[in-house]
């Protein structure tokens, strides 16, 4: 059983497919990306859970480019991954709607249970929006 769609926006070659191997032997199914642009035309075109970008993009920030992918896909989660890390950019991509913001090197470990939480997240918030559809209705002074 697929655990959910995993999209990894990743400018290095060697990471992007070693982080695919570690996410695809948890159970996900992986789409990977070498920059903003394939990202956002992948993500158009496929139910993705999750996005896990790379800050320093050779066509964006990945701290900016969370807030185009929340504004385009509310339900998708997003998780910042940086060599060069800061406050700043923490802070910003927290506020952006990044799920998480973490450390490439030093929070290997951390990125399974991340990735993990974040597809979970994004499944409840799926269910959650189609009870709400449903609730209404049934429940309406209308209907009673």
């Amino acid at each position: 059983m697929v655990a959910g769609n995993i999209l990894i926006i990743e400018d290095e070659g060697k990471f992007r497919d070693l982080l695919s191997r570690i996410i695809e032997n948890e159970g996900f199914n992986v789409f990977k990306a070498p920059n903003a642009a394939a990202g956002l035309k992948l993500l158009g075109e496929n139910e993705i859970t999750v996005v896990i970008s790379d800050v320093k993009l050779p066509d964006a920030n990945g701290v900016d480019l969370v807030k185009k992918i929340k504004d385009g896909f509310e339900k998708v989660e997003v998780v910042v991954l940086t060599a060069f890390g800061s406050i700043k950019d923490c802070v910003k991509a927290v506020k952006n709607g990044a799920f998480d913001y973490i450390m490439k090197g030093d929070d290997n470990a951390r990125i399974v249970p991340i990735v993990k939480s974040a597809a979970e997240k994004a499944r409840l918030g799926t269910q959650v929006k189609a009870l709400r559809k449903h609730i209404p209705h049934e429940y309406s002074f209308d209907y009673i």
